[in-house]
């Protein structure tokens, strides 16, 4: 019977002996530690045999044995706890020789040729919080949500709920001073073997006759010796331990250890030792998050077997404007998971590690991209710490500077995207006084010239999106949309390459056209709009594979639709609505996995479908437009639950699309 430690192999192989040792005429049950043949030479004792002081391991073995087969059938022989492959290899012919005995086996080992084998994995949900509730009787109807969470977070691992059970108990006996909440805050944030409350416990696993008295983290920290593997293997499920516990595919560790030797080797190897899960059929490989645990723990050599990983997980969470380059979405959230759980390893205290810096800013900016802003906000706001702290060393150094002017720019985006705008204006002005002190100390440099531009744009997002309240804040905002372009315009033209220039221009542009549309100045808007798009045409003329300049050149169409819809030109606003849709269903199929594309699209099939049903009463061509919408709509709430918010939307098109 194979399984993880903790599962319950035991607890199996028990019930088996028990219920069914009256029909065997002789039963024994030993437990293996690292030598099969030591733990059977226990049974010397009971069979009444001596040996001969001069005998080594390997005879007194053959004279056991030939006892064993001289015993009469049927006789039982388990043996517990059978987990080194080369121990198992060496004694298994030797004990199948004892044609009188049943033979059976409890161990780690997931294939081993010569014998049968039976998977046991852990309890069922029910089973398993019938077990908890039996160690746990204070647990209520209330709290059972939380126990599922915190069975997932331990893999389900039988021994560990039931410590975590016993443990709750003791702590809770007479007032409450360890939540299930708190356990499982715990489990999520600090680990497994970091319980905040802990205290000895009772229980029989391994215990050699005797209760063991030890708390959780030391029984299960036990479980798992990490001695008997090489220091290559031991590299590999170092990897693991960042992961996260779930089936990763093949192809992914591939690209994540490109640089470990034997890595197929290495992980049917650790497959077949059971310190990993392998599916033969997806070709994936899983490991619990108890033996991550373990490894992260135990190997004293961890940040040094991750640290390659550093430079190659800032290589596949490279982003481009707003898509990353690097990764797929799913492969994404496995690099960028590790990153996290990477940069954890490694506090900077009195400095600032460059490639963890690099490493940090790129896994923020794809949480940032895919929507998940409080996780993206934590790694900015870090980064922003890190970069105080070293100025407080070193106030003049420069790249310091830009690392803490572009991180407040960003901490200003994820407030401004949750309407908090005082605190976004707060980080945009620190941005930008920030990029005024760079553009000073170095003025012929194009990112701080580009920078400042940018921070001018992000002051007068924030005063536009506050326009509504008072015109002075248009007023503002245009101020700094001016600054913006002026900027631009102004800067020598030898610091900036000819294309980053025009782009860089035509998206002030944009936002100046913006401000005068919101004030109702149609006629100034226009021929911002027009200079926006034209500039942009051009460049994706030039560039048609970018996707920034094709992001932003769909971003000029819908505000030329806009503003041809408000002054009203309709016979030219289907054009520039049809080209947006065209440009965002273009960046879609090139990059179908990043959730933000599959919304732009459905977005634009919306705008479609509301233009033709309320401006060219054309009901088939709305219809067409809205089944598009609903369908990727449908797929982006089933497969991204961040964007749960979005169902009212598509409710609204689901009745819309029934009352016709």
């Amino acid at each position: 019977m194979n399984g993880e430690g903790g599962i319950g192999k035991t607890t199996i192989a028990a019930k088996y002996y028990h219920t069914y040792q009256h029909e065997y005429i002789h039963v024994a049950w030993v437990l293996s530690e690292k030598s099969i043949a030591n733990a059977l030479l226990l049974l010397a004792v009971p069979l009444g045999l001596q040996f001969d002081e001069r005998q080594n391991t390997g005879e007194r073995l053959e004279v056991l044995l030939t006892a064993m087969m001289n015993l009469e059938k049927p006789c039982l022989l388990v043996i517990d706890n059978a987990n080194e492959l080369s121990d198992l290899d060496a004694n298994y012919q030797r004990m199948r020789r004892c044609s009188n005995f049943h033979l059976l086996l409890t161990t780690r080992i997931t294939h081993f040729e010569q014998a049968e084998a039976c998977s046991i994995n852990g309890l069922p949900q029910d089973d398993a919080l019938a077990l908890f509730e039996k160690y746990y009787r204070a647990l209520d109807d209330g709290e059972k949500a939380l126990f599922f969470q915190i069975r997932e977070a331990v893999g389900g691992n039988t021994l560990v709920l039931e410590l975590l059970a016993k443990n709750l108990a003791g702590q809770n006996r007479l007032k409450q001073r360890y939540s299930l909440a708190s356990l499982l805050a715990d489990l999520q944030n600090q680990g497994l073997l970091q319980l905040s409350h802990s205290q000895t416990v009772r229980t029989d696993y391994q215990s050699r006759g005797a209760m063991r008295h030890e708390t959780p983290q030391a029984i299960i920290s036990a479980m798992y010796d990490l001695s008997g593997l090489s220091e290559s293997k031991i590299a590999v499920l170092s990897v693991f331990a960042l992961l996260p516990a779930e089936k990763i595919d093949f192809s992914t560790l591939e690209m994540l250890l490109q640089k470990t030797p034997k890595l197929e080797e290495h992980l049917l190897s650790l497959s077949q030792q059971g310190w990993i899960e392998f599916n033969e059929a997806n070709k994936t490989f899983k490991c619990s998050p108890v033996i991550q645990e373990v490894v992260e723990q135990k190997n004293p050599n961890l940040k040094r077997d991750c640290y390659a990983l550093v430079k190659i997980l800032s290589d596949k969470l490279d982003f481009e404007g707003d898509h990353h380059i690097g990764a797929s979405y799913d492969d994404g959230l496995i690099f960028a998971s590790c990153a996290k759980k990477l940069l954890s390893f490694f506090p900077i205290e009195n400095g600032i590690n460059l490639d963890l810096t690099v490493l940090n800013d790129r896994a923020a900016h794809f949480y940032f991209n895919i929507g998940a802003l409080e996780q993206s906000l934590r790694m900015f706001e870090q980064s922003n710490q890190n970069a105080t702290n070293f100025l407080e060393n070193e106030p003049t150094n420069i790249q310091i500077k830009d690392i803490k002017a572009t991180t407040h720019q960003m901490i200003g985006e994820i407030y401004k995207k949750q309407d908090n705008f005082d605190v976004a204006l707060s980080h945009f002005q620190s941005s930008n006084d920030l990029a005024n002190q760079l553009c000073k100390d170095i003025p012929q440099n194009s990112r701080f010239v580009k920078m400042l531009a940018l921070s001018h744009q992000k002051l007068g997002d924030i005063f536009h999106l506050q326009g509504s309240n008072s015109k002075h804040n248009y007023k503002k905002a245009l101020n700094h949309y001016k600054k913006s372009t002026k900027q631009i315009e102004d800067a020598p033209k030898k610091i900036f390459s000819n294309d980053s220039y025009k782009t860089d221009l035509a998206i002030s542009y944009n936002k100046v056209g913006a401000v005068y549309f919101s004030l109702n100045l149609l006629e100034k808007a226009l021929p911002e709009f027009k200079k926006n798009y034209y500039l942009l045409k051009e460049q994706n003329q030039k560039f048609p594979e970018d996707p920034f300049i094709k992001s932003h050149l769909a971003k000029s169409c819908l505000s030329l639709s806009e503003i041809y819809t408000a002054i009203p030109t309709l016979n030219k606003v289907l054009p520039y609505l049809e080209e947006y849709n065209q440009l965002i269903k273009d960046i879609y199929l090139e990059y179908p996995q990043n959730p933000t594309n599959k919304h732009g699209l459905a977005n634009s099939y919306l705008k479609l479908g509301y233009f033709h049903e309320n401006k060219l009463q054309d009901k088939n061509a709305a219809k067409l437009n809205y089944c598009h919408a609903k369908t990727l709509y449908e797929q982006l709430i089933s497969s991204y639950p961040i964007y749960e918010d979005q169902r009212v939307t598509l409710n609204w098109l689901i009745a819309r699309l029934s009352s016709d």
